[in-house]
């Protein structure tokens, strides 16, 4: 399918979904939250034969009904989204060579699709567990050398999120590469790309695109943090973390809830997993910050 055609659908499918919104569809059901776990022994290897019944989930310390599990042996699929304005060409390679080294700590058989945006989003690479192909993609995308290039990430935000919930068997995750700033969307707007990411069961993991340790994305730390997720720097460390991240995404589970608490977008919801066994170690995600829409 046309690299161009295929964002145009799922454009619409995400108006489509946007609308219903609107409408009220879905109104009054919370979002289910989302927890990624992973369950190592004492030797350090993954535990992969666990069940439901076998987690507690507690959320500001009350317990949780878990209504929602994959294991590890559901399929992995993950979409690394890239930002190719100028604004991000002098942090470029460092980022790319960090996605690099991500997808040569996954398995196999994960699958990763690869989406770059700009003026326009385009499909670069649909799901695949092909490497050489994913490296050759990757690679070869540069950042636009014209300054005036516009800047679709609400937009782009949107078409991965929607792309992401058709897959509602597989565990799922965004890697969103970009500094943050949208100049030029049209379809999306900023909230609206909140509340999707809140709404949509998928972890987002921004790397942040800046020289400046101190620089802040009031954006990409929402997308972070109401999803469960981590936000990332080009900084000396990025490579060994991104190697972490996809260490952890391919043995995690993925648990979903919902919360009984009401949303408090001031604060930190903390998140606690309990197994009944002691010799384990658990890696879960700790907390999330709702993102409540304006009315």
């Amino acid at each position: 399918m046309p690299r161009r055609l295929l964002g145009a659908l799922l454009l619409v499918g995400f108006m489509r979904n946007h609308a219903l919104l609107h409408q009220g569809e879905r109104a009054d059901r919370e979002p289910i939250v989302r927890v990624n776990v992973a369950i190592f022994d004492r030797t350090g290897q993954p535990i992969l034969d666990l069940r439901r019944e076998d987690f507690t989930v507690f959320e500001l310390g009350r317990e949780q009904r878990i209504e929602q599990f994959l294991s590890p042996r559901a399929p992995l699929r993950i979409i690394v989204l890239v930002d190719r304005s100028p604004s991000v060409a002098f942090e470029f390679p460092k980022a790319i060579d960090a996605v690099l080294e991500f997808l040569l700590n996954l398995g196999a058989h994960d699958e990763v699709s690869v989406i770059a945006f700009g003026s326009r989003v385009s499909l670069e690479a649909d799901f695949t567990f092909n490497l050489e192909r994913l490296r050759e993609v990757l690679q070869r995308l540069e950042p636009a050398r014209d300054p005036t290039d516009r800047t679709k990430l609400y937009d782009a935000v949107a078409i991965a999120l929607e792309r992401l919930q058709e897959l509602p068997n597989a565990r799922t995750a965004l890697l969103l590469v970009t500094d943050g700033q949208d100049r030029g969307s049209t379809e999306a707007r900023r909230d609206e790309t909140l509340w999707l990411a809140r709404r949509s069961f998928v972890t987002i993991y921004p790397i942040y695109v800046t020289k400046r340790a101190s620089s802040k994305s009031e954006y990409l730390e929402w997308l972070a943090a109401t999803t469960g997720g981590e936000l990332y720097r080009t900084d000396a460390s990025l490579e060994r973390n991104l190697a972490e991240l996809a260490k952890h995404l391919r043995f995690h589970y993925v648990l979903g809830y919902p919360s009984s608490n009401p949303p408090d977008p001031k604060r930190a919801h903390t998140i606690e997993v309990r197994l009944a066994r002691a010799d384990v170690t658990v890696r879960a995600t700790r907390s999330y910050r709702p993102f409540v829409k304006k009315p």
